[in-house]
Protein backbone atom coordinates (compact mmCIF):
# COMPACT_ATOMS: atom_id res chain seq x y z
CA UNK A 1 0.00 0.00 0.00
CA UNK A 2 2.66 2.21 0.93
CA UNK A 3 4.64 2.40 -2.71
CA UNK A 4 1.12 2.80 -4.23
CA UNK A 5 0.78 6.02 -2.31
CA UNK A 6 4.49 6.66 -3.51
CA UNK A 7 4.26 6.00 -7.19
CA UNK A 8 0.91 8.22 -6.70
CA UNK A 9 3.20 10.79 -5.35
CA UNK A 10 6.14 11.21 -7.56
CA UNK A 11 3.25 11.19 -10.53
CA UNK A 12 1.38 14.41 -9.37
CA UNK A 13 4.70 15.82 -8.06
CA UNK A 14 6.10 15.65 -11.31
CA UNK A 15 2.80 16.91 -12.95
CA UNK A 16 2.84 19.69 -10.71
CA UNK A 17 6.27 20.19 -11.97
CA UNK A 18 5.76 20.24 -15.21
CA UNK A 19 2.62 22.42 -15.16
CA UNK A 20 4.41 25.33 -13.05
CA UNK A 21 7.38 25.02 -15.72
CA UNK A 22 4.96 25.27 -18.79
CA UNK A 23 3.43 28.11 -17.02
CA UNK A 24 6.73 29.79 -16.21
CA UNK A 25 7.68 29.33 -19.91
CA UNK A 26 4.42 30.74 -21.46
CA UNK A 27 4.59 33.79 -19.39
CA UNK A 28 8.36 33.95 -20.65
CA UNK A 29 7.59 33.47 -24.28
CA UNK A 30 4.81 36.09 -24.33
CA UNK A 31 6.22 38.70 -21.91
CA UNK A 32 6.65 41.32 -24.23
CA UNK A 33 4.81 40.12 -27.25
CA UNK A 34 4.05 42.97 -30.30
CA UNK A 35 1.96 42.16 -32.80
CA UNK A 36 2.42 44.06 -35.91
CA UNK A 37 -0.97 44.06 -38.10
CA UNK A 38 -1.77 45.05 -41.06
CA UNK A 39 -3.36 48.89 -40.14
CA UNK A 40 -4.41 49.12 -44.11
CA UNK A 41 -3.84 48.69 -47.66
CA UNK A 42 -2.86 50.92 -50.10
CA UNK A 43 -3.11 50.06 -53.95
CA UNK A 44 -0.42 51.89 -56.65
CA UNK A 45 0.07 51.52 -59.98
CA UNK A 46 3.09 50.11 -62.31
CA UNK A 47 5.16 52.34 -62.49
CA UNK A 48 4.54 54.63 -59.48
CA UNK A 49 7.23 56.02 -56.90
CA UNK A 50 6.20 55.12 -53.39
CA UNK A 51 7.44 57.21 -50.55
CA UNK A 52 6.73 55.11 -47.78
CA UNK A 53 8.37 55.24 -44.11
CA UNK A 54 12.10 54.61 -44.54
CA UNK A 55 11.87 53.19 -48.20
CA UNK A 56 11.26 54.36 -51.58
CA UNK A 57 9.77 51.75 -54.27
CA UNK A 58 8.52 51.80 -57.90
CA UNK A 59 7.36 48.23 -59.60
CA UNK A 60 8.31 49.03 -63.03
CA UNK A 61 7.08 45.87 -64.50
CA UNK A 62 4.73 42.37 -64.00
CA UNK A 63 3.39 39.98 -65.88
CA UNK A 64 1.17 36.94 -65.43
CA UNK A 65 1.86 33.63 -67.00
CA UNK A 66 -0.07 31.28 -67.50
CA UNK A 67 0.04 27.31 -68.41
CA UNK A 68 -2.07 24.55 -67.32
CA UNK A 69 -0.20 23.19 -63.99
CA UNK A 70 1.22 26.54 -63.12
CA UNK A 71 1.00 30.43 -62.64
CA UNK A 72 4.19 32.35 -62.96
CA UNK A 73 4.84 36.24 -62.06
CA UNK A 74 7.73 37.90 -62.37
CA UNK A 75 7.75 41.72 -60.60
CA UNK A 76 10.57 44.09 -61.76
CA UNK A 77 11.16 46.52 -58.58
CA UNK A 78 13.56 49.25 -57.75
CA UNK A 79 13.73 50.15 -54.25
CA UNK A 80 15.99 52.15 -52.22
CA UNK A 81 16.24 51.87 -48.45
CA UNK A 82 15.66 55.17 -46.70
CA UNK A 83 16.15 54.63 -43.23
CA UNK A 84 15.93 51.90 -40.69
CA UNK A 85 14.75 48.56 -42.09
CA UNK A 86 12.99 46.35 -39.79
CA UNK A 87 11.51 43.95 -42.33
CA UNK A 88 10.20 40.21 -41.27
CA UNK A 89 9.21 42.04 -37.53
CA UNK A 90 12.75 42.20 -36.97
CA UNK A 91 15.17 45.20 -35.87
CA UNK A 92 17.81 46.30 -38.94
CA UNK A 93 16.71 43.80 -41.04
CA UNK A 94 17.23 45.00 -44.25
CA UNK A 95 15.76 41.50 -45.68
CA UNK A 96 12.71 43.41 -47.64
CA UNK A 97 11.90 39.81 -49.45
CA UNK A 98 10.55 38.17 -46.25
CA UNK A 99 7.28 41.56 -46.46
CA UNK A 100 7.27 41.05 -50.16
CA UNK A 101 4.12 38.28 -51.69
CA UNK A 102 2.44 37.09 -54.36
CA UNK A 103 -1.13 37.68 -52.78
CA UNK A 104 -3.93 35.54 -53.76
CA UNK A 105 -6.88 36.94 -52.02
CA UNK A 106 -8.69 33.70 -49.81
CA UNK A 107 -5.58 31.34 -51.25
CA UNK A 108 -2.02 30.16 -50.74
CA UNK A 109 0.30 33.81 -50.98
CA UNK A 110 3.72 32.88 -51.63
CA UNK A 111 7.47 34.00 -51.62
CA UNK A 112 9.22 34.72 -54.36
CA UNK A 113 10.85 31.83 -55.93
CA UNK A 114 14.23 33.41 -57.00
CA UNK A 115 15.29 36.92 -57.95
CA UNK A 116 17.94 38.75 -60.41
CA UNK A 117 19.69 41.50 -60.46
CA UNK A 118 19.36 44.47 -63.57
CA UNK A 119 22.25 42.26 -65.19
CA UNK A 120 20.29 39.19 -65.15
CA UNK A 121 22.64 37.58 -62.25
CA UNK A 122 21.15 35.85 -59.58
CA UNK A 123 21.14 37.33 -55.95
CA UNK A 124 22.01 34.80 -53.78
CA UNK A 125 21.71 35.60 -50.22
CA UNK A 126 19.13 37.82 -48.01
CA UNK A 127 22.07 41.03 -47.03
CA UNK A 128 23.29 41.37 -50.86
CA UNK A 129 19.25 42.70 -51.94
CA UNK A 130 20.43 46.36 -51.20
CA UNK A 131 23.36 46.22 -52.88
CA UNK A 132 22.31 44.44 -55.85
CA UNK A 133 21.85 46.30 -59.00
CA UNK A 134 18.60 47.91 -59.75
CA UNK A 135 16.12 47.14 -60.54
CA UNK A 136 15.73 43.35 -59.08
CA UNK A 137 13.15 41.44 -60.82
CA UNK A 138 11.63 38.59 -58.48
CA UNK A 139 9.71 35.46 -59.91
CA UNK A 140 6.84 34.24 -57.84
CA UNK A 141 4.81 30.82 -58.94
CA UNK A 142 1.13 29.10 -57.48
CA UNK A 143 0.22 26.09 -58.81
CA UNK A 144 -2.88 26.76 -61.04
CA UNK A 145 -5.43 24.81 -59.24
CA UNK A 146 -4.71 27.91 -56.48
CA UNK A 147 -5.20 30.65 -58.49
CA UNK A 148 -8.32 29.22 -60.16
CA UNK A 149 -9.56 29.20 -56.43
CA UNK A 150 -9.19 33.03 -55.84
CA UNK A 151 -12.42 34.98 -55.18
CA UNK A 152 -10.83 38.24 -55.51
CA UNK A 153 -7.86 39.80 -58.07
CA UNK A 154 -4.33 38.81 -57.84
CA UNK A 155 -1.56 41.08 -55.96
CA UNK A 156 1.66 41.59 -55.51
CA UNK A 157 1.72 42.99 -51.25
CA UNK A 158 4.95 44.75 -50.05
CA UNK A 159 4.58 45.16 -46.36
CA UNK A 160 6.38 48.10 -44.87
CA UNK A 161 6.71 48.36 -41.21
CA UNK A 162 5.65 51.88 -39.55
CA UNK A 163 6.02 52.54 -36.26
CA UNK A 164 4.00 49.04 -34.72
CA UNK A 165 2.26 48.59 -37.47
CA UNK A 166 2.26 47.36 -41.15
CA UNK A 167 1.18 49.21 -44.31
CA UNK A 168 0.55 47.14 -47.09
CA UNK A 169 1.14 48.32 -50.78
CA UNK A 170 -0.72 46.11 -53.44
CA UNK A 171 -0.37 45.79 -56.95
CA UNK A 172 -3.74 44.45 -58.74
CA UNK A 173 -2.23 42.06 -61.34
CA UNK A 174 -5.11 41.51 -63.94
Amino acid sequence: MKSKTKIWAIIVGLIALVGIGGAFRYHQVNANIKQKGVIHEVFIKEGQLVHAKNVDFTVNKTRVLKNKDQVTVPVTISINQTGSANYGQKKNNFNYLENMWLNIPYGISNQTDTIFDKNNKRVAHAENLLAAEQPVTMHFSTNRANYDQRDQKMRFSFLVPSSDHYVKYSLLLE
